[in-house]
């Protein structure tokens, strides 16, 4: 049972579908059956419990997949290293973010990282902090980006701060007149939040519950650009990052508030295993966002 077969059972543990499995890994169906009733011959037992086209660990399964992707970690890691030691600025750099803070955030970087490290391979995947997690622990990827202190719910994991972010509050023209508001003082307009499960959410939730505010929930989206639209509208008022407005042409386009004597912010962070070896071109890639977004938000606070 070499590494090939370990990356291949994981892989199919992930999906819980050989026909799911065997697209990600680029290979037939019968080929990778194949492979798995060859391993469960060699083991002399069964890995899977197949329920129709659902395939579910057993509790050999379940050891045998534990054990591979510790493995499989330590050769990733190895490999790391040894690329470091021979100085490659070859490789594939596997990390997660956000889908819209993706195309925020992204551009800028990937080019600068390109003149640095013109031979490197970037694969991103993007999703939700708790999805992004799991592909973290499965080892799908080496790291993801995330805002908030989302990292505080996830166990076994280092988080290194890449930026501070900027927090408005964004409304139409008539519902704040200052440009510093008291959120007492508009705790029953309208409010336009993002769905439950995003982190501006949970911020923003956090936000209202300090300031003893029961929010009036007149909308909730899946997107801080439509939050910021709406609210632009008159439709209500929004807690949206620095982010959703830069990319529709920056906060002088729009109604946005400071509420409170100061600036809020949260922290843009990275999130890795405390288990896993980051090689140079993945900690060139980290260096790159901080230089890049700490230089955009200098000047900002």
């Amino acid at each position: 049972m070499g590494l090939r077969e370990m990356r291949y059972i994981t892989t199919v543990a992930d999906y819980k579908n050989v026909t799911a499995a065997a697209k990600k890994l680029f290979i037939s169906q019968p080929s990778l059956s194949h492979i798995i009733a060859k391993v469960e011959e060699e083991a002399g037992v069964k890995l899977f419990e197949r329920r129709g086209s659902s395939f579910q660990l057993t509790y050999a399964g379940e050891r045998y997949v534990d054990t591979a992707r510790k493995i499989l970690l330590l050769n990733d890691n190895l490999f790391g290293e040894l690329r470091d030691i021979g100085r490659g600025e070859k490789g594939v750099i596997h990390f997660g973010i956000p889908t819209e803070r993706a195309g925020y955030m992204l551009p800028k970087v990937i080019q600068e990282f390109r003149r640095q490290f013109p031979a490197a391979e970037v694969q991103i995947s993007e999703a939700k902090a708790e999805e992004l997690y799991n592909a973290l622990m499965r080892s799908q990827i080496k790291f993801f980006v995330v805002p908030g202190e989302v990292h505080e719910k996830f166990g076994s994991v280092k988080a290194e701060l890449v930026y501070k972010e900027r927090l408005f509050l964004v409304a139409g023209e008539a519902m704040a007149a200052d440009y510093v508001v008291d959120l007492k003082q508009i705790k029953d307009q309208p409010f336009i939040l993002l769905k439950k499960g995003h982190a501006i959410r949970r911020k923003a939730d956090e936000i209202l519950k300090n300031n003893g505010i029961q929010p009036n929930i007149f909308m909730e989206v899946s997107s801080c650009i439509s939050a910021v639209l709406l609210a632009a509208a008159g439709l209500g008022v929004t807690i949206v990052p620095e982010r959703a407005v830069d990319v529709l042409g920056g906060a002088k386009n729009f109604c946005c508030h400071q509420y409170g004597p100061k600036p809020d912010t949260w922290d843009i962070q990275v999130i890795y295993r405390e288990d896993v070896y980051l090689d140079r071109i993945e900690r060139g890639f980290i260096k790159v966002m901080k230089e890049i977004w700490n230089d955009e938000n200098g000047d900002s606070f």
